[in-house]
């Protein structure tokens, strides 16, 4: 099946990009559509020909469903998407595509089979136009650009060569060496994109990830959170907790900086096992994280979430022969729905962090009224 056709070796997140980006102009599906149903009547009036009619009204729909799929992909609601989200928008692209792509090819062949040359230059510029926008637009999806051409252009070969003389077999050979041409143009087309894209994501993740602990930055941790809120703007209350380690810089002394760098790689994966689905974690500084709770119904949530992160985080860490403990002192401050400043929030975890610092550790909620609340 068309639909099915794609690319297995792909990470996700290039896959879901280069999905992304069949969607990514308008204006070219636009201005394909009216160009062939005007050429479609143009032939299948000349020729009074039933099937290029039928061709003609099924390309013109099928031409509106892809720009209708174009629009509403650009209106979709969730900010974030996987794999099956893409897979799923790629498969109803590529059927809409390809079918399109056999609309072409009956009202490109129509004037090869009424011998009528004068429309058959008409219907060639016809087919290389369509092949040409395929491969500028939908190289990024190897399988269905390839198919989409193929689709388009056999149809016509056949015919050309049916209708014989020399000069036929010259277009027939013509259509075949360009469209060989055009897939490799589209394989190249499909390496450089991808290229360049994890190339980009790549920089992405540098600029918006610790390197070390592979937990979110401050960068990275103001986007996330704005794209949380954008995403969810129903969301009831939310806490951010920040806390920083107590004894860990006796473990860099003691053990050496490598050391270190181990046991905070060991704190981010605790961290992130005991994060549900939507909650964010980051590393603000050396020994400083900040977690956020994407979602609570009721205060007492992030109170029994503080806790449970304090005592994982206490718990030992084995670093070679030895076991390493460290503490740790933690603030956290709640937000109301409708209130989610996040320099607010840190400042108020912050405050209620360092009281509990000073008190000798454990955890903390700020107030919410010394943030402004």
């Amino acid at each position: 099946m068309v639909g099915r056709f794609r690319s297995t070796s792909e990470p996700d997140n290039i896959y879901v990009v280069l999905v992304a980006e069949l969607f990514g102009g308008w204006i070219p599906a636009a201005v394909m559509g009216p160009t062939f149903v005007g050429i479609g009547l143009f032939i299948a009036l000349s020729l009074a020909s039933p099937v290029a009619m039928i061709a003609t009204v099924a390309g013109g729909l099928l031409s509106a469903a892809k720009l209708g799929m174009m629009i509403a992909f650009r209106r979709r609601r969730s900010p974030q998407w996987g794999r099956p989200e893409a897979r799923r928008w790629e498969t109803g692209y590529s059927l809409v595509s390809t079918g399109f792509a056999a609309t072409v090819a009956v009202i490109a062949a129509a004037p090869f089979a009424a011998r009528d040359l004068p429309l058959q230059i008409v219907a060639v510029g016809l087919l290389f136009g369509f092949c040409s926008g395929i491969v500028a637009r939908a190289s990024i999806r190897p399988p269905f650009a390839i198919v989409a051409v193929t689709t388009a252009s056999l149809p016509v070969v056949a015919a050309a060569v049916s209708d014989g003389g020399s000069a036929h077999w010259v277009l027939a050979a013509t259509v075949i060496i360009f469209l060989c041409a055009s897939i490799e143009s589209i394989r190249h087309v499909h390496r450089a994109a991808s290229r360049q894209i994890a190339m980009r994501l790549d920089m992405s993740m540098l600029a918006r990830n610790d390197p070390l602990t592979g937990l979110l930055n401050r960068l990275g941790l103001r986007e996330t959170f704005r794209d949380l809120i954008a995403g969810h703007s129903h969301l009831p209350m939310t806490a951010v907790h920040c806390f920083d380690l107590d004894r860990f810089k006796p473990v860099n002394d003691r053990y050496g900086h490598p050391a270190g760098d181990r046991l905070l790689c060991l704190l981010a994966e605790r961290i992130q096992a005991v994060l549900r689905d939507g909650d964010i974690a980051a590393r603000i500084g050396g020994d400083e994280f900040v977690v956020v709770q994407a979602a609570i119904q009721h205060a007492d949530e992030a109170d029994i979430f503080a806790r449970r992160l304090a005592r994982t985080i206490c718990a030992p860490f084995e670093l070679g022969a030895d076991s390493v403990q460290i503490g740790v002192s933690l603030g956290y401050a709640i937000c109301p729905p409708g209130r989610r400043d996040l320099d607010e929030l840190l400042a108020t975890a912050d405050d209620a962090l360092y009281r509990m610092k000073r008190g000798g550790g454990g955890a903390a909620r700020g107030d919410r009224n010394a943030a402004g609340f």
